[in-house]
Formats: C-alpha cells, structure tokens, sequence
C-alpha cells in the first residue's frame, strides 16, 4: 500500500506497474474527482461507473460495448487498455481484480448484500469464463470498508451468512458486529485465489473517518470513495 505525494490517493503497489488500482481520500470529494484521475495519471474522460444497486451483476467493458452511467451493476471488468474502472464506497469494500497471466483487471463493489449474491464468485467466475484466468493466479486487493470493529448488525443478519456467520461474527457487549472483509476473503478462496495472492489495505472508514467518507459514521452522507483500476495504455 503506497500513499503517494499528493494528500488523500492511496496505490496498492502489489499489481506491479502494468496496472493503476488506487483509492481516494477525503481530499477528493466528487467535485475534485478530475483532479485526483490526472494525479494518477488517467484520462477522467475514460472513467466507466455505474448505477450500483447492491446486485451481483457484472459488466464486461470493450471498445464497442462501454456501459454508460446508468448501467445498474456492481462490478467491471476489461482486458481494455486505459480504460478507467470505477466503484463508488462510503463503507462498502471496493475490491481490486488482476490477472497477469491475462492482462485483465476488474473492480467489485461489494456490500452486505453484493456478499450474500455471491458477487466476488462471480467475479472469479467472469474471468475464467471471459478470459480464461485462472483463479489461482489472480491477485485482489481490499480497499477501505467499514471493519468489525464498528459494523454493528442486528440477529436477523445470522440468516444472511448461515455457512460464515460463527467465524465472521462476534459479540461486543450486547451487539453483534460483523467482519465483511473476512467474508469476502473466505468466498474468494473457496473459488480458487491464493490466500497469498489477497492483499488487504486495511483501513476502516469509520475508524478512520478524518481519512475516508462514511456513510455510517457521517449519517448518510453524499460524499464517496471513488476506487479505479485501469489497464495502463
């Protein structure tokens, strides 16, 4: 994980140089997002999002199929050279997908729900299929995400992760907290990735709110983490 000079970017340095995986701070609200793209060295003109609805929906970018705006899904993926993958979070995880083997890359949006569809399964599961990657050569990467630490769900949610629950839950007091990024992790391996191959940034966005918007912590705010993965040109 590399802060780089400019306040408020955050680059895995895990992919090597072939591809661009980063994460923004606080310093980038959604009016600067230009900005924080050219510190990156990405053309903000090439930046592909969507209208994410917590599904497990995934899109594959090409040059004559770019999914505009409004496209409602929650995770990308292309073997498209600078085309620039884009996934908004305010305590969701942003996940970071390459395959050097195939030189693909792919960006999930994963919430409690996006978990309970089986996104990142499907993730995997479009690289072999789209590309022909093995998953035990793919190397992800976890962003910033609300942790156990601060996630605090009710009983109810036992019935969502039945096969995960006792490892990925505990008990703070009264509460229930659960930890999402252990979840992510134990799906992503029962899908084939080397638990070598899975880095994670660590961060919490509520603990670290002074870094990182989130939509918990900040009682539902319009601001958001804009994570980009890109191919380089």
């Amino acid at each position: 994980m590399t802060q780089l000079k400019t306040q408020g970017i955050y680059r895995f340095d895990c992919f090597g140089d072939e591809v661009i995986a980063a994460f923004s701070g606080r310093e980038f609200p959604r009016a600067q997002w230009n900005e924080y793209l050219r510190e990156l060295g990405l053309d903000a003109s090439r930046l592909v999002t969507l209208r994410q609805i917590h599904s497990a929906n995934l899109v594959l970018v090409q040059p004559k199929s770019i999914p505009g705006e409004e496209t409602p899904a929650d995770g990308l993926i292309t073997r498209m050279p600078g085309a620039v993958l884009g996934i908004q979070t305010a305590d969701c995880i942003p996940v970071f997908f390459w395959d050097p083997e195939h030189q693909a890359v792919g960006i999930v949006h994963a919430g409690w729900r996006g978990l309970y569809y089986g996104i990142n399964q499907k993730a995997v599961q479009a690289f072999r299929q789209n590309f022909l990657s093995r998953p035990a050569h793919l190397q992800v990467a976890i962003g910033p995400s609300i942790r156990k630490c601060c996630y605090e769900v009710g009983a109810e949610f036992k019935d969502y992760f039945p096969r995960h629950f006792e490892t990925v839950a505990g008990t703070h007091g009264e509460t229930i907290h659960v930890d999402l990024a252990a979840a992510l992790k134990s799906e992503l391996i029962s899908e084939g990735v080397d638990p070598a191959h899975i880095h994670d940034s660590g961060y919490c966005t509520s603990c670290r709110n002074d870094a990182f918007f989130s939509y918990r912590r900040e009682k539902e705010t319009p601001e958001r983490i804009l994570s980009v993965m890109a191919l380089k040109s």
